[in-house]
């Protein structure tokens, strides 16, 4: 499964941190690439870095979505298409409080643990993706954050 961590949809406000994710996210993914069974092929985490989106009591918009792939459907007359990947999309949000009064190292590890803590809704899908082993990759995330000197609290 590949993994994609993003902080794209960001303000002034939250440019700078987005800015210091980067690297660490993609360092992150590549880390995280890997065999987790299930149908999963590949799971992109989107950071959600606009307070104004928030909904009343924090949580992201879309905490799981799961897009199965068409199998070769032909849309419009157009010509059959190559499936696509199914794609696990899980969606994180930061406490903006918090991360307002943090500096740009603390507010990363602010967010790389809320990513961890967000990754726990995979635990009750592992069924409905066909098995993805969702405790394996969360232990894959700790040590991961660990090695890139972002040390998780469980």
């Amino acid at each position: 499964m590949k993994v994609g961590l993003h902080a794209t949809i960001v303000d002034d406000d939250t440019k700078g941190i987005a800015d210091a994710l980067y690297p660490v996210f993609k360092t992150l993914g590549r880390e995280l690439e890997g065999e987790y069974g299930g149908s999963i092929e590949h799971l992109w985490i989107d950071l959600e870095l606009l307070e104004y989106l928030a909904k009343a009591d924090g949580s992201p918009r879309h905490p799981f979505r799961f897009q199965k792939r068409v199998s070769g459907r032909s849309h419009f007359g157009l010509p059959v298409t190559p499936d696509h990947f199914n794609v696990g999309h899980l969606s994180v949000r930061p406490d903006f409080k918090l991360l307002a009064s943090l500096s740009v190292e603390p507010a990363v590890s602010h967010v790389l643990q809320r990513v961890y803590e967000e990754s726990a809704v995979l635990l009750g899908k592992e069924k409905k993706l066909g098995g993805f082993d969702a405790t394996l990759f969360r232990e894959r995330l700790l040590i991961a954050c660990q090695q890139l000197g972002h040390p998780l609290f469980i």
